[in-house]
């Protein structure tokens, strides 16, 4: 939403006679202030403390807000290694399950057009079982990302106390992900100001 916000404000700027970019993001921004109630994140807030799921929505965006973990919440690569692995587990299975096909049609004297087929569909099957199976269990493990994601925000000063190498550790990333996150704001910044400048001295 913010990307779509951004390049519809920089059409806006390019074009200050069209209405529709104006209308356009008014109503990005109403979408924008909806999607702060429905995400995985209020979850973790509805287990910890009991509230409603659109109180628990505004009450984890604004944390995040507060604390600026914004960065951390966009591009939260738990998630993706999860998957990754589910995806290696899945293709794992398949592959036992070709092989286990394989070898059970060739002591059968399955012809080879047979062979082909029932070798393919074992691998699918055994790679949408195995796929689907991890996912259940590493959706579990992300979960579990989140909540210490969120905790971390919530209480830093307790997470400390009772897991100072645990604390020492995300600070260290917390730090080198937010000097990150603002260089890269830097290097953005003068790039937009260097395509401006260019732009007024070709009008």
């Amino acid at each position: 939403i913010q990307f779509i916000k951004s390049s519809v404000k920089s059409m806006r700027g390019r074009n200050r006679a069209s209405c529709f970019y104006c209308c356009l993001e008014c109503l990005l921004m109403y979408i924008e202030r909806i999607a702060q109630y429905f995400h995985k994140w209020a979850f973790v807030y509805v287990g910890l403390y009991g509230y409603g799921y659109i109180d628990a929505g505004k009450a984890v965006m604004t944390l995040f807000q507060q604390r600026g973990c914004m960065a951390i919440i966009s591009d939260n690569l738990a998630r993706r290694m999860l998957y990754l692995i589910a995806s290696c587990v899945g293709l794992c299975v398949g592959v036992v399950c070709a092989l286990v096909g394989a070898m059970f049609g060739g002591a059968q004297g399955a012809h080879e057009d047979e062979m082909i087929i029932w070798t393919y569909l074992a691998l699918f099957f055994g790679f949408l079982l195995g796929f689907l199976l991890s996912i259940i269990i590493m959706g579990a493990v992300g979960d579990s990302v989140d909540a210490i994601i969120v905790c971390f925000a919530e209480a830093p000063a307790e997470f400390k106390r009772n897991h100072p190498a645990l604390h020492d550790e995300m600070e260290r990333g917390w730090s080198n992900m937010i000097a990150e996150t603002e260089k890269s704001l830097t290097q953005t910044a003068a790039v937009a100001l260097v395509d401006m400048n260019s732009r007024a001295g070709i009008v």
